[in-house]
């Protein structure tokens, strides 16, 4: 997974300077072309400026109760700025929130003088954030953003497809190349489909919002504080 590749990369960087350090702040970037010609930009900025990742944020603040990082078990979040605070049943562990696209959160923690990240797909339903194990997008009329495995994919109103992929060097710059992304139809169902690492993808697609089916079945719901995310994790037993 592209995280575990960062953690092992962010250590090593940790002593050469300014390369080791997160980079995509919002508003301090603006797109550019790298040297192989293709498309690169830092987010939220440049591909991803359309989808609000600042108001992503906001909703996200708050408690949850979410998957945790295997099927069937289950954590409890308090987001509150970039702080996040998740209790696992067992202990409370706290952790930096950055959003690295309009479908996908990491969880950072910084030790020894470098960092490694978890990171979590979302979507935005119903003006509501669920998090979830699987894949999952937004859409605009014609227009999709998609985080798909490890790859983000991108439609615009023209049907051009791209994907994103974050520098593995210089975390929170992207570069693009063309991609195979869609919308179509599924009998009577709208759906996404992309082509990603070589294998098909196919998301539901319900109003403004895409998601695998399992992320549609199990995701996360919003809880009224930390203590009755608490309580809602614990009776998942």
């Amino acid at each position: 997974m592209r995280h575990l590749l960062w953690a092992a990369l962010l250590v090593i960087a940790s002593g050469c300077g300014e390369e080791g350090k997160k980079t995509g702040e919002p508003g301090k970037s603006a797109s550019a072309t790298s040297a192989s010609g293709a498309a690169s930009a830092k987010a939220p900025d440049g591909p991803f400026a359309a989808w609000d990742v600042p108001g992503r944020k906001r909703a996200l603040q708050g408690a949850h109760l979410t998957p945790g990082d295997g099927l069937g078990s289950w954590v409890a979040w308090n987001v509150e700025g970039d702080k996040v605070t998740v209790w696992d049943g067992k202990a409370e562990k706290t952790y930096e929130l950055q959003l690295t696209a309009p479908c996908e959160l990491s969880l950072v923690t910084k030790s020894g003088g470098g960092s490694s990240s978890t990171t979590t797909h979302f979507t935005v339903k119903d003006g509501a954030i669920l998090m979830g194990l699987g894949d999952a997008g937004s859409r605009k009329g014609p227009e999709a953003v998609a985080c798909i495995s490890n790859t983000i994919v991108t439609l615009d109103a023209k049907g051009t497809c791209l994907e994103w992929d974050e520098s593995m060097f210089k975390p929170g710059n992207f570069e693009s190349k063309p991609g195979t992304c869609a919308f179509a139809k599924d009998g009577d169902k709208e759906v996404f489909t992309a082509k990603v690492n070589g294998s098909d993808y196919k998301l539901l697609v319900e109003g403004d919002a895409i998601y695998s089916e399992q992320l549609k079945q199990t995701h996360s719901e919003k809880s009224a504080d930390f203590a009755a995310a608490k309580t809602a994790r614990d009776a998942k037993k």
